[in-house]
């Protein structure tokens, strides 16, 4: 069992290998038809190149990565930085292959793998007790799909699946997308707001202190320089005895001139789902706020967007794909609630009372990310600013109950990778997300993850920090919009 788990995790390296190398073995990868048989091997690919798996195997990897114990989890997650290391690879993925034979888990899902092994692949691991294929044998079979990158005829080439395409809603009737004012009495808000405020002192304080240094940074970036030879502003020693012997001809003032900021957008994504719910939005609101003061007051424009479900367990959605005889694969049924916290042209003193509604519990449902960052993305494409961030922040992957349960575990997350990636590697619009006590890197390829909500500010800080210490990055060709 050791010596299958090893050919596996040695044959996920060299596939890691290649998709970070050559953008065409990528694209054959994971337009590669696999399917139970090669789990494992899928599972540590994940883990190894931060990409996901096929569309057709994609819930069968889902289901072993749950059930893998969490003491086998750290050790995949340390195979990562040793990809280009084969020694020091090969002899931690032994260690790893031998506890994790130790697991019924393993022989689990090796037994799933079993059932298509070749008579050559039994052959080898026979040959290799040890659980070491031969590293000629394995750099044969990646040469060969590097010439199938290349137009080799090592495999068919196909385009891969478009998940964005394929993803759809049942219904969209009942989506809407609100402002945060129309969902509350004023005198609600207020109510809500003055909680807000009441809350959390401690870390207010800290949250102002990463505040002011953001927009102390922002401000040590523009350039300063003198005017001379005015006719007002402030005087200029060096022209008081040209002002003497010549009081009609010299202008002693001078000014300082500032040169502003590179125009930029700042859209702020927030998961509003019941997770959230407690300390974890309350901070959430807060750090937003001191950072969004912060920005404008150095001329940045930002916008603040929340997004959860309109129901529970998909509402009326689901009731009408219900009373239709619960057709197969009907797409999203839970109705959307986007909620417009902020627009990008209010500016704060007039918004900040709606922030307050992320306290209401009863806002607070389920989230379905991927359709919630292509509306951001949508609005922040259409700002006229040369440069534009959307931050996203949320605390797990995208979970609507009535979704999964009729097209697959997996279906919310598969669409939400491929927006983010559409983003990535289409848009002029810069994507990165912070996630809260959940690791967002297999779907955001910038991104930061925290162990808690009391450590956000400080994400926050850093990532907006690392976009304007950057140069912008060159525009990326437009071949298809991101819907």
């Amino acid at each position: 069992m050791a010596a299958q788990i090893y050919d596996a995790l040695e044959a996920a390296r060299l596939d890691a290998l290649g998709a970070a190398w050559l953008p065409g073995v990528a694209t054959n990868l994971l337009a590669d038809v696999a399917d139970e048989q090669t789990l494992m091997q899928w599972l540590a690919f994940e883990a190894l190149a931060n990409r996901g798996p096929p569309a057709t195997i994609a819930s069968g990897v889902t289901r072993v990565a749950a059930a893998m114990p969490a003491a086998l989890r750290p050790g995949l997650s340390a195979l990562a930085p040793l990809v280009v290391v084969q020694p020091a690879f090969a002899a931690t993925a032994a260690q790893w292959a031998h506890a994790a034979a130790a697991h019924p888990w393993a022989a689990a899902a090796m037994a799933r793998a079993a059932a298509s092994v070749s008579s050559a692949g039994e052959a080898r691991v026979a040959q290799h007790g040890a659980g070491t294929t031969s590293v000629q044998a394995r750099g044969d079979r990646f040469n060969r799909r590097v010439h199938a990158a290349a137009g080799g005829a090592a495999r068919a080439t196909r385009a891969p699946e478009n998940h964005s395409t394929s993803y759809h809603a049942y219904t969209t009737a009942h989506d809407r997308v609100v402002d945060a004012a129309s969902l509350a009495r004023p005198s609600e808000l207020a109510t809500l707001r003055a909680r807000l405020d009441a809350e959390l002192g401690e870390t207010r304080l800290a949250a102002t202190r990463l505040a002011n240094r953001l927009r102390r940074m922002l401000m040590a970036r523009q350039a300063r320089s003198w005017r001379f030879d005015l006719d007002e502003g402030v005087l200029d020693g060096r022209r008081l005895a040209g002002l003497i012997a010549a009081p009609g001809d010299a202008r002693p003032f001078k000014a300082e001139a500032e040169s502003r900021l590179p125009r930029a957008a700042v859209t702020l994504l927030v998961d509003c789902s019941g997770s959230m719910r407690g300390r974890p939005i309350l901070i959430a609101a807060l750090t937003v706020e001191l950072m969004i003061q912060a920005l404008e007051r150095c001329g940045i424009v930002c916008e603040v967007l929340g997004f959860t479900t309109r129901d529970w367990d998909g509402g009326h959605a689901r009731a009408e794909w219900l009373a239709a005889g619960a057709p197969a694969n009907p797409g999203r049924l839970a109705p959307l609630e986007h909620i417009v916290l902020k627009s990008a042209d209010v500016p704060w003193r007039r918004a900040r009372h709606g922030l307050g509604l992320v306290l209401r519990d009863e806002l607070l449902k389920e989230n379905i990310d991927g359709e919630a960052v292509q509306w951001a993305h949508a609005r922040l494409r259409r700002r006229a600013e040369p440069r534009k961030l959307l931050l996203v922040v949320s605390d797990g992957e995208p979970h609507d109950e009535a979704t999964e349960q009729a097209n697959g575990r997996a279906y919310l997350a598969r669409h939400l990778r491929a927006v983010a990636d559409d983003i990535d590697m289409r848009s002029p619009v810069e994507i990165a997300a912070i996630g809260v006590g959940h690791d967002v890197r297999r779907f955001y390829s910038r991104a930061a993850s925290i162990a808690s909500a009391d450590d956000l500010a400080a994400a926050l800080s850093r990532s907006l920090t690392a976009f304007f210490a950057a140069p912008a990055q060159p525009r990326k060709p437009a071949r298809r919009a991101v819907r």
